[in-house]
């Protein structure tokens, strides 16, 4: 029982860190989707702030601004999906704590089970011994 309280153990801690690292992946998401939000009011004020510039770079200013809604939508989709696998990473995580927590229940009533035994049969011994 023990070896297999140990296994499942080992298995906790590596889902925990599968969890840690869809938290790693959707933080990363969240400062892509914000740099790119950052760029895209960057690139708006410009537009905004200098008129003479916007005859020159105009096209390229609006291409770059497509560009960025396109990725800050892949980002968004990216994330939705992120969002969901992280979730799903912490419901293993529970669902194995709870396992986990069960076979060290299972192996601590096992283990005064046994020891209660030994006790029992040592009074036993003492008392067999003592008889005439």
């Amino acid at each position: 029982m023990t070896d297999r309280f140990r296994a499942m153990q080992r298995i906790l801690t590596v889902q925990n860190q599968l969890h840690r690292l869809a938290q790693w992946k959707l933080a990363l998401l969240e400062r892509q989707g914000d740099a790119l939000e950052a760029s895209q009011q960057h690139l708006l004020r410009f537009l905004d702030e200098e008129k003479s510039y916007t005859a020159l770079f105009g096209e390229a200013l609006m291409r770059r601004l497509r560009n960025i809604g396109e990725e800050k939508t892949k980002v968004a989709k990216a994330k939705q999906i992120q969002a969901g696998e992280t979730l799903e990473e912490l419901r293993r995580v529970g669902r194995m704590q709870r396992l986990v927590d069960d076979l060290g229940t299972k192996a601590r009533q096992e283990t005064e089970r046994k020891e209660l035994n030994d006790i029992l049969e040592q009074l036993n011994h003492r008392r067999d011994a003592s008889l005439p």
